[in-house]
């Protein structure tokens, strides 16, 4: 009430004390009064309010996506140094591969001249 005493809780507020709806808006357009712009600035006032503490919430989601994001890409470069240890790895063990081949092939060939020159030898001195 105007005198200052306290209101009862049942009794509802003031229209220039509480935010106006939008269908309060629309009605009052008509016949706007100092009450009607007291409404207009607490529903602007709520509707900010309640836009900054939406527009708070979503940068703490972009913020997660974010760390989320960095951890997979961390994880996908982890990936392509496992795969690029495991290719230096294979090709470490193709090259041994291809010595052991040549180290056969080579004992072949001088078991093979060995073979040769014995006979050779024996021929010679016949």
């Amino acid at each position: 009430p105007m005198n200052g005493a306290p209101r009862d809780a049942a009794e509802p507020a003031p229209v220039w004390e509480r935010p106006w709806s939008l269908e309060e808006i629309r009605k009052g357009s008509q016949s706007w009064s100092l009450a009607s712009d007291a409404g207009l600035l607490h529903f602007l006032q709520e509707f900010s309010q309640q836009t900054i503490s939406r527009t708070h919430e979503i940068k703490k989601q972009v913020d997660g996506l974010i760390s989320e994001t960095k951890a997979a890409d961390c994880r996908l470069h982890n990936v392509f140094n496992d795969f690029l240890m495991l290719s230096n790895t294979q090709f470490i063990e193709n090259v041994s591969m291809f010595l052991y081949s040549i180290k056969l092939v080579l004992q072949t060939l001088v078991l093979s001249l060995a073979v040769v020159w014995r006979s050779d030898l024996t021929f010679w001195q016949v």
